[in-house]
């Protein structure tokens, strides 16, 4: 690494660190600054862009590291200056368990585990069959088409299940399932994704 190369690397670090400051800075603000804001986000931008100019990947990744470093200790030190809440902390965690008093509701909360979890994951490996007779149609070779279905699966679950229990009715779950299984009936019913 030479001399100009390090000085670079440094300097993408500091204005990594400048930048999550400014951020930092802004959100301690009584009202929402665009200025500090578009300051903030553009002295991180010049941190990626000095990474990338001095070692690609890896200066970026350098810099990143700094401008995270810098982020976990402004984060760290305002969670521990911060005064206790005046309110109680709830007990329902995210809403798993009822309330004294509150129905269990346990049909419903089996129905939505089964709809996300396995229904997901039969729409995902359908979504990924459809992948490979896409890929395949295209004219990749087997092993790319495979990798790509092998690839489809995971994120594609993730996303689905995302999606799902992002969603308030039931309707809106079973038409988002249809929808992708729709998408990848074509290569089930014809056996391009096999």
């Amino acid at each position: 690494m030479t001399q100009g190369s390090a000085l670079l690397l440094w300097l993408a670090a500091a204005l990594g660190v400048a930048g999550v400051a400014a951020l930092r800075y802004a959100w301690t603000l009584p009202r929402r600054s665009t200025g500090w804001n578009a300051v903030a986000w553009l002295l991180i931008a010049a941190s990626v862009a000095c990474g990338w100019r001095m070692g690609g990947a890896w200066g970026v990744s350098v810099a990143a590291l700094a401008t995270t470093a810098a982020a976990f200790a402004m984060l760290a030190a305002a969670g521990i200056g911060a005064p206790p809440g005046r309110t109680a902390a709830s007990v329902r965690w995210a809403g798993m368990l009822p309330q004294a008093g509150e129905p269990r509701r346990i049909g419903r909360r089996i129905a939505t585990f089964l709809i996300v979890i396995p229904g997901g994951f039969v729409i995902a490996i359908v979504l990924g069959i459809a992948m490979r007779g896409v890929a395949t149609a295209s004219g990749w070779g087997e092993a790319n088409a495979n990798v790509a279905a092998l690839f489809t699966v995971p994120l594609g679950w993730a996303v689905l299940v995302t999606t799902l229990l992002m969603q308030g009715e039931r309707r809106g779950q079973l038409l988002t399932l249809s929808a992708c299984a729709a998408a990848g009936a074509p290569f089930l019913l014809t056996g391009l994704g096999s």
